[in-house]
């Protein structure tokens, strides 16, 4: 039996509908107003400030003023306030050599370098490119650049004559190497980054040495795999060591040749919203034995390669505990060529209890180890590189194990 309220507390219920509504609407409403006015008013005071101490320095200052490091200071101080490790600003010159770094493709004279005393000390030397034709290597000390004195024009001057040029440009360098300097007359070019380093040991395991992963990184272990018959291979290595890279878009390339089909990971933005990054079809799915080697460096795309091989293909890892680098930066380019990049998203991969953000990855077989990463494989038997050794074991064992049973 259906009862009926009247007229009059109808109306009631409704004016009290209507003021909680309006009490809720501005209760939102004012605390939105109120986070504006103090993020308004806390904006005001920092340009206030930076306007006084911009009149001080420039009225009194002993030293000279320049102004691009100023504004590069203050950009990259902001960026610092918001707790973000892996946020960044770049110069112009600075996003375009980021850029071609994730692109695979450089054009350069294939050096990077670090302040040594005021000298440019080597600490990269790119294979196929011009310095390492010319033999230049690693720990050698740049002393003079184009016929100017390292120590004279400074550090930055000469880390950007290093770095920054034109295709067929030529630049002198002079370089010390073993208490010898030698002048080279480089002409800067067009080359691939090579990423991987593959090879075939004896005992048939494929191990790939994966040194940063950039757009091309997937094609390079793809063709180190066609380089050779199934039959040859029993099983295969990831060497992931001092791999630190943000760039999420090769990771389904690089271990599409031995997963199953899998999503490898997706996004998770503030808002709860995410994106899918990165599917295999699982057509090359691989039964052999998989090791992954891993240590404190081993970050962001790379600590996704791991987990994608792990649980995607059982692969074991081997090592020690991975950075925690588990998020997603977007850039944001300014009309001067300069840009900003920050972190935008938690990296999620396709079983959630595997994200590895701020915990890295725990590997299977804990092997400490702070000596010189072994750089011929080959030398297995000599080498003092005891997690090398330890995967090279792993496969050995399940392979053993595979075939006893």
């Amino acid at each position: 039996m259906n009862k009926k309220i009247s007229l009059g507390i109808a109306i009631s219920l409704i004016a009290i509908a209507c003021a909680v509504t309006f009490v809720v609407t501005m209760t939102v409403s004012l605390n939105i107003y109120n986070e504006k006015i103090a993020g308004i008013e806390h904006r005001t005071e920092i340009n206030t400030r930076i306007q006084e101490i911009d009149a001080f320095v420039r009225n009194y200052s002993l030293y000279e003023i320049n102004d691009d490091s100023i504004k590069s200071g203050i950009y990259a101080g902001f960026l610092d306030g918001i707790s973000d490790k892996y946020s960044d600003y770049y110069t112009t010159k600075e996003y375009y050599y980021k850029n071609m770094l994730d692109s695979g493709i450089l054009v350069s004279l294939g050096i990077e370098t670090q302040n040594d005393g005021g000298y440019a000390k080597v600490v990269k030397v790119y294979d196929d490119s011009p310095a390492s034709e010319a033999g230049i290597a690693v720990n050698d000390i740049i002393s003079y650049v184009n016929g100017q004195n390292v120590l004279e024009i400074g550090y930055d001057k000469t880390e950007d004559i290093i770095l920054f040029g034109d295709e067929g440009a030529k630049t002198s360098i002079t370089v010390r190497h073993d208490g010898e300097e030698t002048t080279h007359s480089l002409t800067r070019a067009s080359f691939e980054i090579k990423s991987v380093k593959a090879e075939l040991l004896d005992n048939g395991i494929l191990y790939f040495a994966i040194s940063d992963i950039n757009k091309l990184t997937g094609q390079q272990v793809q063709a180190s795999v066609d380089a050779y018959s199934i039959e040859e291979i029993k099983g295969y290595i990831f060497d992931l060591r001092n791999c630190t890279s943000g760039n999420y878009s090769s990771v389904a390339e690089i271990v599409s040749p031995f997963v199953g089909r899998m999503t490898i990971a997706s996004a998770v933005y503030r808002n709860n919203s995410y994106q899918v990054i990165g599917e295999t079809s699982g057509e090359s799915a691989t039964s052999l034995p998989i090791s992954i080697i891993t240590n404190e460096k081993t970050g962001g795309s790379a600590e996704l390669t791991a987990i994608a091989l792990r649980d995607g293909a059982g692969g074991k890892t081997v090592g020690t505990a991975t950075m925690g680098y588990g998020t997603l930066q977007e850039a944001r380019a300014f009309s001067d060529g300069t840009a900003v990049e920050i972190s935008v998203a938690t990296i999620v991969p396709e079983k959630p209890e595997s994200v590895y953000n701020e915990q890295g990855i725990k590997p299977e077989f804990v092997v400490e180890y702070t000596g010189i990463i072994e750089a011929e494989p080959s030398n297995y038997a000599d080498s003092y590189d005891v997690q090398y050794k330890k995967a090279v074991e792993v496969i050995i064992s399940i392979a053993n194990s595979n075939t006893s049973n």
